[in-house]
């Protein structure tokens, strides 16, 4: 009998509520408004706590990786500080730096402007991912500047742009108009190293003077380009 009351009050209630919604259709609208706004904030507020707070960074240890800063309000380093301070480093197992920049990518006969990252050649080492096709470029690979034209892709990129096909290890690509030799893929769901932000590609922070045209400054210490991790 308690149930069927329940229904019978519901029943009643939503009739009312069109009732309502058919005299006063600008309060209807308002009042759906309100609640979809109210939704959409709530989710993303849920969104950005779980990516920043909850969600671990896709590395094989995510507790001990950490943002190296200065203290104060800059958050980057020029590239001659941090190699001071991954050459002297007796407190972190190493030190890689990183930059996001864009870049153009011509592959498959067709160029598009990619976000990527230059990447110092510890980067894949520090992280302790393995790649999903080939290898990754490492510290051998990145010491003379513009020597080393090489190029990792994600995992997203490699299925949207070459379908997934193993045989774009050791092809060729072009960044910025000159040829990179593809050597490995980032294994799925490794998305770098910002929790909002994706890299299609990466490449050796030697290459910078390439990447960034027109403004080099691996050896300016007047800068503030690399952001470091430990």
């Amino acid at each position: 009998a308690l149930g069927v009351r329940l229904l019978e009050d519901l029943w009643r209630d939503i009739r009312y509520a069109l009732r309502t919604v058919l005299r006063t259709p600008g309060f209807a609208a308002t009042a759906i408004i309100s609640i979809a706004l109210g939704v959409g904030v709530n989710t993303l507020v849920f969104s950005v706590v779980n990516a920043l707070v909850l969600k671990p960074l896709p590395v094989s240890d995510p507790d001990r990786v950490v943002f190296v800063q200065r203290v104060g309000s800059f958050v980057s380093h020029s590239f001659p500080f941090y190699r001071d301070l991954r050459d002297r480093n007796v407190t972190f197992e190493g030190l890689a730096g990183y930059r996001i920049t864009m870049m153009e990518v011509e592959a498959n006969q067709s160029a598009t402007h990619e976000w990527g990252y230059l990447a110092t050649g510890n980067y894949f080492d520090l992280l302790g991912v393995t790649p999903a096709v080939g290898r990754f470029f490492g510290q051998a690979d990145d010491v003379a500047p513009g020597a080393s034209p090489y190029a990792i892709l994600s995992y997203d990129y490699w299925l949207r742009r070459f379908v997934g096909s193993p045989s774009v290890v050791g092809s060729t690509i072009r960044i910025n108009r000159l040829p990179y030799t593809v050597v490995g893929v980032a294994p799925a769901g490794f998305y770098g190293t910002e929790v909002f932000y994706r890299p299609d590609i990466w490449v050796p922070m030697s290459m910078q003077a390439q990447i960034e045209v027109g403004n080099p400054w691996l050896e300016n210490r007047n800068t503030s380009n690399t952001w470091v991790m430990g």
